[in-house]
C-alpha cells in the first residue's frame, strides 16, 4: 500500500513538473542587453527610459492613416505552443476613448521564400478586450469583445490612464486567456500559429508605456 501511495504521489509530481513553464524571456527595461529598436520619427517614437519601452504616434488616424507594426523575435519562443505572456502597461492618452494599445504574436513579416504575416492580437480598452487574427493574403477576422462572452467566471473591469496594470496573456490547449490584475476576463478557442515573434500596432494618436515583461514556455 505504500509503495502505492508513493508511486501516486510520484505521477502527481510528474504531471505538475510537466505542466510547469520555463522562463524563455525577461525584461524590465532598466539596461539594454535585449536590444530592443528605439524609433523616432515626425510621425511615431519607441523608446526605452528609466524601466519602460514608451510608444506614441503624433497625429489622428484621420489625418496620417498610417500604423507601426513593432516587431521583436524572441530566441527559443515558438507561439504554436502552450505560452504565458505577463507584462505590465499604462496608458497615457489616445484620441479613440477607451482605447489602450494592441499587442500581437506569431509571425510577422519574416521572409522565409515568401513574405507572410500570421499573427493574433488583442486590442485592450479601458473595459473590454478583442481578440483578432491575421493570416494573409485573408483580411482580418475578429473574435467577439470580452463583454459580449457569456461566462459567468470573467470579470467586469474598468481601467484608468496613467495607472499601471498587469497584463497575463496564456495560450493553453487550444485556449486563449487573458487576466488583468490577476481576473479573467476573457477566453477564445484558438488555432495556434506557430511564430518565434511578438508586436506592438500602433495606429492612432496616444501614447502608452510597457514595463516587465516575461514570456514562460
Amino acid at each position: 500500500m505504500q509503495k502505492l501511495i508513493i508511486c501516486f504521489l510520484m505521477i502527481i509530481y510528474g504531471s505538475v513538473s510537466f505542466a510547469q513553464k520555463n522562463l524563455i524571456f525577461s525584461d524590465d527595461f532598466e539596461d539594454y542587453e535585449n536590444d530592443w529598436q528605439e524609433i523616432k520619427n515626425k510621425e511615431f517614437v519607441v523608446k526605452q527610459n528609466q524601466g519602460k519601452l514608451f510608444f506614441s504616434k503624433a497625429n489622428n488616424n484621420r489625418i496620417v492613416n498610417g500604423c507601426l507594426w513593432y516587431k521583436k523575435t524572441i530566441p527559443n519562443f515558438n507561439t504554436g505552443q502552450n505560452f504565458t505572456i505577463e507584462f505590465e502597461a499604462k496608458g497615457l492618452s489616445s484620441e479613440f476613448k477607451d482605447y489602450l494599445f494592441d499587442i500581437q504574436w506569431g509571425r510577422l513579416q519574416e521572409f522565409d521564400g515568401v513574405r507572410k504575416t500570421a499573427i493574433y492580437q488583442l486590442d485592450f480598452n479601458t473595459n473590454r478586450v478583442r481578440l483578432s487574427r491575421l493570416n494573409k493574403p485573408k483580411n482580418w477576422e475578429y473574435f467577439r469583445w470580452s463583454n459580449e462572452l457569456i461566462d459567468k467566471s470573467f470579470s467586469e473591469f474598468s481601467l484608468e490612464y496613467n495607472i499601471l496594470n498587469k497584463y497575463e496573456i496564456i495560450q493553453q490547449d487550444g485556449t486563449l486567456m487573458v487576466k488583468i490584475n490577476g481576473k479573467q476576463v476573457g477566453k477564445w478557442i484558438v488555432e495556434p500559429l506557430d511564430g518565434s515573434e511578438i508586436g506592438f500596432q500602433n495606429c492612432l494618436k496616444g501614447e502608452w508605456e510597457l514595463e516587465n515583461i516575461i514570456i514562460k514556455q
